[in-house]
């Protein structure tokens, strides 16, 4: 009975095992695939050829990276925050939640400046522009 059971457990490992890497491949193909079509539009609507696009992109996955880990940073002062709203603490917690919005302020203006070197100022507007929309697109998907 044991040695039955014991089979039937390695078949369902197995099973689980086979199917997680085909799970992987399909998302990271349609990762591929998305980050293909939101080039090609980035080029169509800023009018820039594919080295141009490929910094775009660059700099821009460099500032979300950075404003996603000074957003996680502030979330937990936040938590924090509001678990102790009555702590002696409260006010430093509150100029450090300032100080990261401030990081968050200059990650983005030095992101428009490394742009400036790349596209015109008309670029730079479609670009924002098309992060918003980009953005929204996602939320909505995401059902927010």
């Amino acid at each position: 009975m044991s040695k039955k059971l014991f089979i039937l457990i390695l078949f369902f490992f197995g099973v689980i095992l086979s199917a997680q890497p085909q799970e992987d491949t399909t998302l990271i193909n349609s990762r591929k695939q998305l980050k293909k079509v939101i080039k090609e539009k980035l080029i169509e609507k800023l009018n820039i050829d594919d080295e141009t696009a490929n910094k775009f992109i660059k700099l821009f996955n460099e500032e979300r990276k950075k404003v996603s880990e000074y957003s996680k940073e502030k979330r937990s002062i936040v938590k924090y925050l509001e678990d102790n709203p009555d702590a002696s603490d409260a006010m430093n917690k509150i100029n450090e939640m300032l100080a990261v919005d401030e990081k968050i302020f200059k990650s983005r203006k030095d992101f428009i400046e490394e742009l400036k070197k790349i596209l015109t100022p008309q670029q730079i507007a479609k670009a924002l522009i098309f992060q918003k929309n980009l953005r929204k697109m996602f939320y909505k998907d995401a059902g927010h």
